[in-house]
C-alpha cells in the first residue's frame, strides 16, 4: 500500500473550517454542483459573524437547501475541533432524508443503532444524525442533568416540529385503561365534580371528549399522593420515560383529566434536565419562514435575542407557485361534502398526485367512502415513495401530517387542507376552550396550517393548487387577526386567492356551473397557463419586505420568567410580573381572566385567601376558567329589555360583509350535526342562539352545573337544552342516564330561575324513552330531521340579506324574514321538535 501521507511535504493536513471552502473538498456525487448563492450568503454570515453565538435561528424558504447548510455548519465546527456535533430531526422519515443528503455530498455521519452512542460521534469523526426522541427522553443514553454525554454543537431541523416531541417526552400521559388513571381520578373526584358535575359524569363514563383541569389548589395539596401513585407504577411505559425528568417537580405541574386519559404537564419544560442539549456551546434551530417564532422561547429555551435576530437572507425573494382555492367562497354549493366527493373520485381532471391533509383519522372517513386511500402510520413511507415515483392511482389522505413530509413536483399537484387543525393534547384542548381567540391559540393554528400548505411546493420552480375546505378553516384564513400570523409570502398567496374567488364568481353562468369553474382553475395551473403564471408573478413581486415585531414574544418571555420565579419560591415576585404583563397589554376579558388565574395559582402557597380573591376575579372575567374554591356568586342570564331584532342586526353589522357572515354561519351549522364532538356541538348551538338574537350561555361549562345550553328567548322565557348529539343514529331508546341529566338540569333551573317560563329540549336521535327511565318535567325532543330543518331555515333566513347593505337594514325586514322562515320564538319551540314516547 502506498503511504500517500508520507509523500505530502507538510506535516499535517489542514482541515477546512470555512464551510464554503470545506464544501469544495467533499467527495460529493457528480450531479451535485457548486453551492447556491443563497447557501453561500448564509454560510458566510454564520462563519464570519455568528460562529460563537449560543443560539442561532436559521430561517429560509423551503427548497433553498437548509439541510446541506446545516450539515456544513456542523462539519465546520467538527473540523475546528470544538467537539462532537449532532443533527436532530423530528422523525425517522427526516432522519433518512438527511442521511441521503449527507451521503450525496460526501459528509461522514453516524447513526444511533441498537441503542448505542457510536464511537465515531464521540471521537468527533462523524456527525450524529438522530431523531429528537433519542436525545430528549428520561432514559436517554445521553444521560440526564449533569451526568450526560457532551456535544459542542446541536442542530434541530424543523425546530417547531421538535417542540411537540419534546413536550410529549416531558409529560405523563396515561390512558383510562391503566390503573393509575382510576387512582388519580378517585383522588380528585370531589374537586373535579365541583368543577363540572355533568362533565365529571361523562368522564366517569369514559367519554373521551369530556375534559376537566384539576384545580391547582387541589393539586398542590395532594401532589404527594400523586407522586406515590406514579412511583408505584413507574414501570409502565407511559410513566418510566418522563418520570426521571419530572419526578421531583410534580408539584409544579398541571393535570388534565378526560374520559380517555390523564396528562400531567410541567408548567415549564425542564430543558435543563437534558444536559447534552442545555450545555451545548452552540444550538442551531432551522425553521421555515413562519411569521412568528416566539413559541421557541418556551418550547426550546431559545433566547429572545435569537428570535428577533435570525440568520436569514435580507429581502429574500418568494419561492414556488401556489394557487390557493377556497371553493365554498366561489359558490356556497361547493361545500366540503361536494369537494370531498369530487376530489376523492377518479373523475378529477388534474395530473400528478392528489393529496389531502386532514386533522384526524375521523375526518378521513369521508374521503375513504369515495375511494381515496388513507395512509396509516405503518404505510406512510411506502405511500410517499409511491407518490414520488409517479405511482398515482388514487387521492392519498394523510391524517394530522402538517409537517415532516415532502411532496415535491409531480408527487403532489393538488393539495387539499381539509378542515381546521385539531389540538391533540389535553392541555392545548383546555387552553382553546378557555381562550379560543387568544393570540397564542391563533398563532399555533396559523403555523400548523402554513406548515401543511408547504408540503407540496418544495422548490422555487415547483407549483401546486392548494384547496382549502371546511368552514372553520375558511374562517381562520379569512380572519385578518389570524392572517397576521402567516408569513408575508402566504399572506400574499391568500390575497391572490381572494382575487381568484371574485374572478371565478364572474365566470359562473347557466352553461358553466360552479364546479366546472373550480375544475378549470386547477387545469389552468396544471397545464401551465401563461397568463396565470404572469398574473401570479406580478402579484408576488409586490410583497413588501418587512420584519414585523412579534405580538406574543414579550408575553411568552414574561410568562417564562414569572414561572421561573415561582418555581424558586419567589411567589409574590411571580404575581407582580404577571400583573405587570396584564397592565402593559390590552387583553380582552378572557385573557385577563386567564392571567388572573395564573396569579391565583402563583400566590396560593403564600396566601390561600389572596389566591381565592384572584380566582374569583378570574372566573368573573372568564367563566370557562376554574370555579373558585369558595365565594363565587351565580348570575342569572338576563332577558330584561332584550331586543332580539336589534341583536340580529348588530351581529350582522359586526361582520365585514355577507361572505364573512356566511363563512361564520356555515362554521356553526357544520358543527350542528349528529356525530360531531359534543363540545363543538354545544359551542355551535350557543353561537346559533346569538346569531338568532338571543342571550345565551353554557351553564355546565360556565357555572360547572346545569344544562349544556341555555337561551334567553324573551322576557322571562328560556330554552333549556341538553345535547346528546354523539349518540348513534341507530340508537332506539333514550337511556335512564340521559333522562337523569335532563331532570338534574331542570332542578338546577327551578332553583336558580324561580317563576320563569322554560321549554326543555333534548337533542338526541330517538324519541322513545326506555323502561325504567323518565322525565320529571315536560321535554321536547329535537331529532336529526328537525335539526336539519332548523339549520336549513337559518341559512335561508340569512341568505335573504345576501345583497343587502347591513347598515341600512330595517328591523321590520328582519322580523318579516324571521316569520317567513319559521324562526319566531314559538316556531323554534314547536315546529322542529317532537314529544317523547314512553315505552
Amino acid at each position: 500500500m502506498v503511504k500517500f501521507g508520507d509523500k505530502i511535504k507538510t506535516s499535517n493536513l489542514d482541515k477546512k473550517t470555512h464551510p464554503i471552502e470545506l464544501y469544495d473538498t467533499l467527495d460529493r456525487a457528480s450531479d451535485k454542483g457548486p453551492l447556491r448563492p443563497v447557501q453561500k450568503e448564509i454560510l458566510e454570515s454564520w462563519f464570519n459573524h455568528r460562529y460563537k453565538e449560543k443560539d442561532i435561528l436559521l430561517k429560509l424558504h423551503t427548497g433553498q437547501g437548509k439541510t446541506l447548510i446545516g450539515l456544513l455548519m456542523l462539519q465546520s465546527r467538527l473540523n475546528k475541533g470544538t467537539g462532537p456535533a449532532i443533527y436532530v430531526c423530528p422523525n425517522n422519515y427526516l432522519v433518512e432524508q438527511t442521511k441521503i443528503q449527507a451521503e450525496q455530498f460526501g459528509i461522514k455521519y453516524a447513526t444511533y443503532e441498537n441503542s448505542e452512542i457510536p464511537d465515531e460521534f464521540i471521537d468527533e469523526k462523524a456527525i450524529l444524525i438522530v431523531t429528537v426522541q433519542v436525545l430528549f427522553n428520561g432514559l436517554s443514553k445521553f444521560g440526564i442533568g449533569r451526568r450526560c454525554v457532551e456535544a459542542s454543537t446541536i442542530l434541530l431541523d424543523d425546530a417547531h416540529s421538535c417542540i411537540e416531541v419534546i413536550n410529549n417526552s416531558c409529560k405523563i400521559s396515561i390512558s383510562n385503561a391503566k390503573a393509575p388513571y382510576n387512582e388519580i381520578l378517585n383522588l380528585f373526584s370531589v374537586d373535579l365534580e365541583r368543577q363540572g358535575m355533568g362533565t365529571f359524569a361523562e368522564i366517569t363514563s369514559k367519554k373521551h371528549e369530556a375534559l376537566l383541569n384539576v384545580p391547582y389548589w387541589a393539586w398542590q395539596e395532594k401532589h404527594a399522593e400523586v407522586v406515590t401513585i406514579l412511583n408505584n407504577h413507574s414501570d409502565l411505559k407511559e410513566i418510566k420515560f418522563p418520570w426521571p425528568i419530572i419526578k421531583d417537580n410534580i408539584k409544579n405541574c398541571d393535570c388534565y383529566i378526560s374520559g380517555g386519559g390523564i396528562e400531567i404537564v410541567p408548567y415549564l419544560l425542564p430543558l435543563e434536565e437534558f444536559g447534552t442539549y442545555a450545555k451545548a456551546q452552540q444550538r442551531i434551530y432551522m425553521s421555515a419562514t413562519l411569521a412568528d417564532d416566539s413559541i421557541l422561547v418556551q418550547g426550546l429555551g431559545i433566547s429572545a435575542d435569537a428570535i428577533t435576530n435570525p440568520l436569514r437572507i435580507d429581502n429574500e425573494e418568494w419561492s414556488g407557485e401556489k394557487m390557493l382555492l377556497i371553493p365554498s367562497l366561489i359558490d356556497s354549493t361547493l361545500n366540503r361534502e361536494e369537494i370531498v366527493h369530487h376530489l376523492a373520485t377518479n373523475e378529477t381532471v388534474d395530473r400528478g398526485g392528489r393529496v389531502v391533509i386532514a386533522p384526524s383519522f375521523n375526518k378521513t372517513k369521508d374521503w375513504k367512502k369515495y375511494g381515496a386511500k388513507v395512509v396509516t402510520t405503518e404505510s406512510i413511507n411506502d405511500e410517499i415513495t409511491k407518490l414520488k415515483q409517479g405511482d398515482i392511482k388514487k387521492t392519498v389522505v394523510f391524517a394530522n401530517r402538517y409537517d415532516g413530509i415532502d411532496l415535491p413536483d409531480n408527487s403532489c399537484r393538488v393539495l387539499t387542507i381539509d378542515s381546521e387543525p385539531h389540538f391533540d393534547s389535553l392541555q392545548d384542548r383546555y387552553f382553546e376552550s378557555c381562550r379560543s381567540d387568544s393570540d397564542m391559540i391563533l398563532m399555533k393554528k396559523a403555523q400548523k396550517i402554513e406548515q401543511g400548505i408547504g408540503r407540496s411546493v418544495r422548490g422555487e420552480r415547483d407549483y401546486s393548487a392548494i384547496v382549502l375546505i371546511g368552514s372553520e378553516l375558511v374562517r381562520l384564513i379569512r380572519s385578518r387577526k389570524t392572517r397576521n400570523y402567516f408569513s408575508l409570502q402566504t399572506q400574499k398567496q391568500i390575497d391572490i386567492g381572494m382575487e381568484i374567488i371574485e374572478f371565478a364568481k364572474q365566470d359562473i353562468s347557466e352553461t358553466k356551473p360552479s364546479m366546472e369553474v373550480f375544475t378549470d382553475l386547477i387545469e389552468q395551473l396544471i397545464k401551465r397557463d401563461p397568463d396565470w403564471k404572469e398574473f401570479y408573478i406580478e402579484k408576488m413581486n409586490k410583497i413588501a419586505p418587512e420584519n414585523p415585531k412579534s405580538k406574543v414574544l414579550d408575553t411568552l418571555v414574561a410568562e417564562k420568567n414569572a414561572i421561573e420565579k415561582y418555581q424558586k419560591g419567589e411567589y409574590q415576585v411571580a404575581v407582580d410580573m404577571i400583573q405587570e404583563l396584564v397592565d402593559k397589554n390590552q387583553f380582552n376579558d378572557d385573557e385577563k381572566g386567564w392571567y388572573m388565574q395564573k396569579m391565583a395559582n402563583f400566590i396560593y402557597p403564600l396566601s390561600k385567601q389572596q389566591s381565592n380573591k384572584y380566582q374569583t376575579l378570574a372566573h368573573n372575567k372568564n367563566r370557562y376558567l376554574l370555579l373558585p374554591k369558595e365565594g363565587s356568586s351565580f348570575t342569572k342570564l338576563s332577558t330584561v329589555s332584550m331586543k332580539r331584532v336589534e341583536n340580529i342586526k348588530s351581529n350582522m353589522e359586526s361582520h365585514g360583509d355577507f361572505d364573512e357572515l356566511l363563512t361564520n354561519l356555515n362554521g356553526i351549522l357544520e358543527d350542528l350535526r349528529f356525530g360531531v364532538k359534543a363540545d363543538r356541538f354545544e359551542a355551535a348551538f350557543n353561537s346559533l342562539g346569538k346569531f338568532l338574537g338571543f342571550e345565551t350561555e353554557r351553564p355546565d361549562k360556565e357555572w360547572k352545573e346545569g344544562p349544556d345550553n341555555l337561551w334567553g328567548l324573551e322576557n322571562n322565557r328560556y330554552l333549556l337544552v341538553e345535547c346528546k348529539n354523539e349518540v348513534g343514529l341507530d340508537r332506539q331508546e333514550i337511556h335512564k342516564a340521559e333522562t337523569g341529566q335532563m331532570n338534574n338540569a331542570s332542578a338546577w333551573f327551578m332553583k336558580n330561575y324561580q317563576h320563569s317560563d322554560v321549554t326543555r329540549m333534548l337533542i338526541i336521535p330517538t324519541k322513545k324513552v326506555s323502561r325504567g327511565a323518565g322525565f320529571t318535567e315536560s321535554v321536547q325532543i329535537l331529532r336529526k330531521r328537525g335539526l336539519a330543518r332548523l339549520s336549513e331555515n337559518v341559512r335561508n333566513f340569512f341568505n335573504e340579506f345576501k345583497t343587502t347593505n347591513f347598515a341600512s337594514l330595517s328591523e321590520g325586514k328582519i322580523q318579516q324574514n324571521l316569520d317567513l322562515h319559521n324562526l319566531s320564538v314559538d316556531k323554534i319551540i314547536d315546529d322542529y321538535t317532537e314529544v317523547p314516547k314512553n315505552l
